[in-house]
């Protein structure tokens, strides 16, 4: 008897950075695609991000599964950015998804607990 397949699938709801990079909806005119991380969150993201990185590239990232927890942090952080601005009732606001995520550039277990929590409300936004 043969073990069952496995499939790797990616989340689909209407929070997550994968829908957000999938052009599915407009972005909020307040944040555009191409809009610099360092023009969104602050130029203190430079400490641990590139200069170029957009939060249209943020939302696209795979380097978070199994990689640095700051990647998976500006993966979040950007879709719940995303979702304070279009989504009525998400649990954060836009100047809160901003401080967090400032706050936890102090340390990778910082960052991964910060985009834990980020990543929990992006996955229960409807």
């Amino acid at each position: 008897m043969g073990w069952p397949g496995y499939l790797y699938t990616r989340a689909e709801g209407r929070c997550t950075p994968q829908y957000w990079s999938s052009g599915s909806e407009a972005w909020p005119n307040i944040v555009p695609r191409e809009a610099a991380i360092s023009k969104v969150f602050g130029s203190r993201v430079l400490e641990r991000y590139e200069p170029g990185l957009t939060l249209f590239d943020a939302t696209r990232r795979s380097d978070d599964v199994g990689g640095s927890s700051f990647a998976k942090l500006v993966k979040h952080a950007s879709a719940a950015l995303l979702n304070a601005y279009a989504r009525d009732g998400f649990p954060y606001d836009s100047w809160e998804v901003k401080t967090l995520l400032l706050e936890a550039l102090i340390s990778e277990a910082a960052a991964e607990t910060q985009a834990e929590r980020f990543e929990l409300a992006n996955l229960s936004c409807t």
